[in-house]
Formats: structure tokens, sequence, C-alpha cells
């Protein structure tokens, strides 16, 4: 077998295995499920990725590089901003808005895949045995780069649970909009997050996110 097709192949199987997990879980997708929607030999699974295991480990690696792709430039640019001693709250709060904005498309607009969020969610709420990796190489890094942001907006230290209840707080206040997606769509009369309904959720989180910055302010002396 060519190395185009072997690699045509394990993607396919990859590509499958998102669908599966993010609709079954680990533990309800059966091995056959995930050959059944790749259309290949069950042999594939072993072949390519040494088990079931080994194939969600490479959904979760998946899953992470593409969106540290499209949010470690924009993580990198608030660690510079927050080493520099001129920082001003003004520029500080258009980073955080400029980061929240970019993780709604990352999590709601069409051009992420639905169900590769459906699995970031699902490890959220029942972790699995590679949950650690996924908040070791994901989560964690992301919520600290935050966390020091907001701190810095809020006057506090970053370490502070203030500040990290903080920061959590403002990730709700988009998360919502995936994990209760169905209601939302049906309350508003829409139909799909399309570039309008996209503008008006941005519109209200970030009114929220300030909102819950101000009234986290450390009162200055």
């Amino acid at each position: 077998m060519s190395d185009k097709k072997t690699k045509a192949t394990a993607n396919r199987l990859l590509e499958a295995a998102i669908e599966v997990f993010a609709k079954y879980g680990f533990d309800g997708a059966s091995t056959r499920m995930l050959v059944n929607e790749a259309g290949v030999n069950i042999s594939a699974i072993p072949y390519y990725f040494g088990s079931k295991d080994g194939l969600y480990e490479a959904v979760i690696e998946h899953i992470i590089t593409t969106v540290l792709a499209r949010q470690e430039e924009k993580s990198k640019e608030i660690f510079q901003a927050l080493n520099k001693t001129d920082l001003t709250k003004g520029q500080a709060r258009a980073l955080l808005h400029d980061f929240v904005t970019s993780f709604i498309d990352i999590l709601l607009s069409q051009r992420t895949s639905p169900s590769m969020v459906e699995i970031m969610i699902r490890e959220q709420i029942h972790p699995s045995s590679v949950f650690d990796r996924f908040y070791d190489e994901m989560l964690k890094p992301t919520h600290e780069i935050l966390t020091h942001l907001t701190a810095f907006l809020i006057g506090r230290k970053p370490e502070c649970e203030e500040a990290i209840l903080c920061t959590h707080t403002i990730l709700g206040q988009f998360v919502i909009f995936k994990t209760h997606q169905e209601l939302m769509l049906r309350r508003a009369g829409w139909q799909q997050y399309g570039l309008r309904e996209m503008d008006a959720i941005k519109t209200m989180v970030l009114r929220n996110v300030d909102a819950i910055l101000d009234a986290n302010r450390k009162n200055e002396p």
C-alpha cells in the first residue's frame, strides 16, 4: 500500500472517529461503529492506531493541534503584552475582547467541526483517561493566560481565587451558547448560528465580560 493511500485511510478513520466519539462518547462507540462510519476494514484500527484507545488519543491530539493553531498567536500576543511595563487597561481589555470573540468563532461557527467541540465539552463533563493531556496541553495554558490578563484588569494577583473564578465566569459567558445551543435557537427563533446571530452573541458576551470585570475590580486605595 502506498504512503499516500495509507495516509488517506488513516485520515478517513480519524475523521469518522471524531463524528462517532462526539455522538456516542468513548464508551458508547464500538469499533464496529468506527470502521463502518469510515468505510474501512475492522483491522484498520489496530493497524493505524494500535487500538480504540489509540484512535481516541489521536482524536484528542488532532483537536488540541487544531485549536492551538488558531489561538496560539493570540496567546503569545497576550503573554508579550503582559510582560510590558506600559500596558494600559484599555489595551488589555481589547486583547481580552479579541481572544473571546476568536474563541466564540471556534466554538460556534461552522468553520470548526461541531463534533470536535462536542468532544471538548464531553471531556469536561465526563473526563476520560486522556483528559490530563487535554488539560495540560490546551485547557490549562489557555485558562492561565486568560487569568493573568483578567487579574491585570481587576487589579488582583493571577494565582488568587478571585481571578481564577472571574476568568471561569467569563469563559462561561460564551460556552453556554454551545452547551445550550438548541434552547437558544428555539427561544430566539433562529435556524442556525449565522453571521447575524454570531454578531448578536458576541455583542452580548462582550457586554457581559465588561460587566464582570467592572464588578470584580479591586478598589484602588
